[in-house]
């Protein structure tokens, strides 16, 4: 009888044990879904005819903080979930009573136009047009703007006259030149090169992409890379952003994760340092993070990089892939004046 009481108590604690780690499991998974959520369509336009599209998710009722964030993509053709890559953050934010609004990306989507014809100045008037849009419909709600990779060259040109309360940047790129050195470093250091090859592959790079993105017309014999992204390339690639954060008006979070692999977080970490002087400001290296703020197990250059393994992992984890208190402190940010407002939706 003993033996037989024994055997039951460990069944039992193996079945609660498993329960508790299918109900951790649904949790995390839930964070992959936006469908049960209140949402808005809403467009706006730019550049005179282009017309985008996106959504506005909105938290349970009676839970508004009077905040809506706008989130402004990297590079790519990036939809308004970011091929769900968003979701889980967005439902952090929800979570948190903070309306969230993004749209697709010109050409993606339900968005006319092409992103690969923008400039950087482009995408910031894309954005403003954006934030003039939610201003009418919530016009006593702080509005922030979450800024990721690339758009660290977009997001630092905005200033408070464009109705933006609060700026929070992820990963952001400084020097466009800088960024690609760094990303092929990473790269090649994965490949087993050292130092000395690979300062002597990134010489020969640079030279080749004068020559190549230097030339009048596109060249031939370029691999992958289409004639509209050399044009955009061709562009871009003499950004620096260092002047906006310079006169940045707006009170800013700038955020990189210790590990990132895209962008060398160190080095962007003192040129905010240095040259942001809005108050309030915070610049934050979270360790043990990636570049767009997973744990570092999670540590890849490019999405198509990750193993189905890991896909999975992440899928379970929702929210909680991201790094310790990463989330809090993005949330926390753009709360910072939510007492002022309490408003309702301001709905057209």
């Amino acid at each position: 009888m003993k033996c037989i009481l024994l055997t039951g108590s460990a069944l039992l604690l193996d079945l609660l044990l498993l329960s508790l780690l299918v109900v951790m499991a649904i949790g995390g998974v839930e964070d992959q879904f936006l469908s049960e959520r209140r949402s808005e369509d809403f467009s706006f336009t730019w550049n005179k005819n282009i017309t985008v599209h996106g959504t506005i998710w909105l938290p349970s009722d009676g839970a508004s903080q009077g905040s809506i964030t706008v989130l402004v993509h990297g590079d790519g053709p990036s939809g308004r979930t970011g091929d769900g890559g968003f979701n889980p953050l967005i439902n952090a934010f929800l979570d948190r009573g903070i309306a969230v609004a993004s749209w697709d990306k010109p050409g993606v989507g339900e968005s006319g136009g092409s992103w690969l014809d923008q400039s950087m100045s482009d995408r910031a008037d894309e954005t403003r047009s954006a934030i003039r849009e939610l201003r009418e419909r919530f016009e006593d709600f702080a509005i922030s703007a979450i800024g990721f990779s690339q758009a660290g060259w977009v997001v630092p040109r905005l200033s408070i006259e464009d109705g933006l309360d609060y700026i929070v940047l992820v990963g952001a790129a400084v020097n466009w030149q800088d960024q690609s050195d760094y990303f092929g470093k990473i790269r090649m250091e994965a490949e087993g090169k050292s130092p000395i090859e690979i300062e002597e592959a990134l010489i020969q790079i640079r030279a080749n992409d004068d020559i190549i993105f230097n030339a009048s017309t596109f060249p031939s014999n370029l691999g992958d890379l289409t004639e509209d992204r050399w044009a955009f390339i061709k562009r871009n690639r003499y950004e620096d952003s260092t002047i906006f954060i310079a006169n940045l008006t707006i009170p800013t979070l700038a955020v990189w994760g210790e590990d990132d692999l895209n962008v060398d977080a160190m080095n962007d970490v003192e040129i905010y340092k240095k040259f942001l002087t809005v108050s309030p400001r915070q610049v934050v290296l979270i360790p043990e993070a990636t570049h767009s703020l997973l744990k570092s197990t999670y540590n890849y250059q490019l999405f198509d990089q990750w193993p189905l393994e890991k896909q999975e992992e992440w899928y379970v984890e929702g929210r909680s892939a991201y790094a310790e208190g990463a989330l809090d402190l993005m949330t926390d940010w753009v709360l910072q004046d939510h007492k002022k407002s309490k408003a309702k939706y301001v709905k057209r």
